[in-house]
């Protein structure tokens, strides 16, 4: 009788340990499966082997890249307006405009709503060259017919991520399964040596937000002149230490041919830590009313800005030809040979590079 329960008992246990082999045999079955599928992913979405924090997992579509004409791209104006750097060290990147981005598949199903969570449109970011977050855009909508998309994701730990390293930041465009735009910028930090600061570490960004600016027209057609300012003072007020803001007097100045044709208009602007929009408009010698864009003649400009404590004063040049700017290389879809650099105007910002 005793000999028949330790028979019993055997052959309980084998059969737990042959159960448990084929349990885990199966988990490794799955985990192989699970590593083969991400390695097919991130070859189709070239993210390379590496896993990345928060990073999505997305499934790539195949979207019909003759749709439009026009090849895809993200605004400027969201570019430099959508990625955002504190002094207190976050990165938010979220709220951008793509445009030509197709909204269908292969074979000509109508793409999902963004807040369907298909993994659509998302961005990679790296970081000297690392890739270390990936961001799936899950809200947003399109409109304009299609051709414009917004790029938004619910989540702000989605979009945000704490800065822990200065270098190069590039961020990577998808849609679907292609790669389609790319932005680039840096990353810097500046310690303050006074035990007393309430903050020592300060970052900020540097790149295409002093190196470009626009000219866009109003409503009732003005020229109205944008650009970027921002400051890396601990204390810009020597007076009053927790204000963090700096005033700035900036004078706009328009020439022809090297010609002064702009009457003096003496602008003021509160200058924070962060990268911020500035515009002006601007009259002519002689006229009464703001110059508005189809009015200049055809011929060669020169927009400056003198800005009080810079030594130079920041200087733009752009043609008029049949009452409209004449598009920059990197803008104009006819002469830029990368479009994955474009600089995407729509039909209402002209963009304009510092010399």
């Amino acid at each position: 009788m005793k000999n028949t329960k330790k028979i019993a008992l055997l052959i309980a246990a084998f059969s737990i340990s042959t159960a448990s082999q084929a349990q885990l045999g199966g988990m490794l079955k799955k985990a192989a499966k699970a590593v083969a599928t991400d390695k097919v992913n991130n070859a189709v979405s070239g993210s390379g082997s590496g896993s990345a924090a928060g990073s999505a997992n997305v499934k790539a579509v195949t979207l019909d890249w003759k749709q439009y004409s026009q090849t895809p791209a993200i605004t400027m104006e969201t570019l430099l307006s959508g990625t955002q750097i504190s002094d207190h060290g976050n990165l938010r990147m979220n709220f951008y405009t793509g445009t030509f981005i197709p909204n269908k598949t292969a074979s000509g199903t109508p793409v999902a709503p963004l807040y369907k969570n298909e993994g659509t449109l998302r961005t990679k970011l790296f970081v000297n060259d690392k890739m270390v977050k990936e961001t799936l855009f899950n809200d947003g909508d399109y409109f304009t017919e299609g051709k414009q998309v917004r790029l938004q994701t619910q989540s702000i730990a989605n979009s945000d991520m704490d800065l822990k390293e200065e270098g190069k930041y590039r961020l990577d465009f998808y849609a679907g399964d292609k790669m389609f735009y790319t932005f680039d910028w840096e990353v810097f930090k500046k310690v303050d040596t006074d035990p007393y600061a309430s903050s020592s570490t300060f970052w900020y960004a540097k790149g295409p937000w002093e190196k470009y600016a626009y000219v866009t027209p109003q409503t009732t057609g003005n020229f109205i002149f944008g650009f970027y300012m921002m400051h890396t003072d601990f204390k810009p007020n020597a007076n009053d230490p927790r204000k963090e803001t700096k005033s700035v007097i900036w004078y706009p100045e328009l020439y022809k041919d090297g010609k002064l044709i702009s009457v003096p208009n003496k602008q003021t602007a509160i200058v924070d830590k962060e990268w911020k929009n500035f515009q002006s408009s601007i009259k002519l010698v002689g006229a009464k009313e703001f110059l508005k864009i189809a009015e200049l003649a055809d011929g060669n400009y020169t927009y400056k800005v003198k800005v009080d404590g810079e030594t130079a004063p920041r200087a733009y040049d752009f043609a008029m030809k049949g009452g409209q700017i004449v598009q920059s290389a990197r803008q104009d879809r006819a002469k830029n040979t990368d479009p994955s650099t474009l600089i995407e105007g729509w039909n209402n910002f002209f963009w304009l590079e510092r010399k």
